[in-house]
């Protein structure tokens, strides 16, 4: 009964993710081919699957330069001097999440240092990368972490690179985007439209357990 009810538990932590779970962290899947070299997306854009364009504009890379993961990436500053995007995903109120991302810069022009700020929910935090020394076939790709606790049943994550007075038009480079699940709250509410399928399990559950018994 009791590895019945730690099941029925879970289920009702999990179940809550499953509407709109994150997607597209390595930015494979979208409705645009940057056809080997890169497309320009404009604010408001969401022809990468699961992200929106957010400030400015993006250049959406295909084979421009090496990916991290897979063959595609982001310069997060377009033609302008600023540029980014988001993703909205469910959470679990009060669970604690990871969120791992691979980092570069563009290369070919100004500024050297990179910013990029990152943000989810109420966390937010700076991030820099140096592209002294790197090329395009050679982009020096790291890995970065943030760290956050869900607030509400949803998170919006984003990464912003703002050049402004720094230089134009050459960004953060982002790809392999990944969110997962560190810690888990003590309960959580399983909102009311999953009431009947969770029931049902429960019943199930220990309809099982008695037929076993009666074995």
């Amino acid at each position: 009964m009791r590895r019945l009810a730690l099941t029925v538990f879970w289920l009702a932590v999990a179940w809550p993710c499953m509407a709109a779970r994150f997607q597209n962290g390595s930015f494979e899947n979208a409705s645009v081919d940057p056809d080997g070299s890169f497309v320009t997306l404009a604010v408001g854009s969401t022809q990468i699957t699961g992200w929106t364009v957010v400030s400015g504009n993006i250049d959406y890379i295909g084979g421009y330069w090496e990916a991290s993961n897979g063959a595609r990436s982001l310069d997060l500053v377009g033609n302008q001097n600023v540029g980014g995007v988001e993703q909205t995903f469910d959470t679990v109120p009060g669970a604690t999440y990871s969120v791992l991302f691979d980092v570069a810069g563009n290369p070919t022009g100004p500024p050297t240092i990179k910013p990029l700020t990152v943000s989810a929910g109420t966390v937010v935090q700076n991030y820099t990368f140096d592209s002294t020394g790197k090329s395009v076939s050679d982009m020096g790709w790291v890995t970065n972490q943030l760290t956050f606790t869900a607030t509400g049943k949803s998170t919006t994550l984003s990464f912003i690179s703002d050049t402004t007075g720094a230089g134009c038009c050459f960004g953060a480079a982002l790809d392999n985007v990944r969110v997962s699940v560190i810690g888990l709250p003590a309960a959580a509410p399983v909102p009311l439209k999953w009431a009947a399928p969770l029931a049902t399990v429960l019943i199930l559950g220990l309809a099982l357990l008695l037929y076993r018994r009666n074995l």
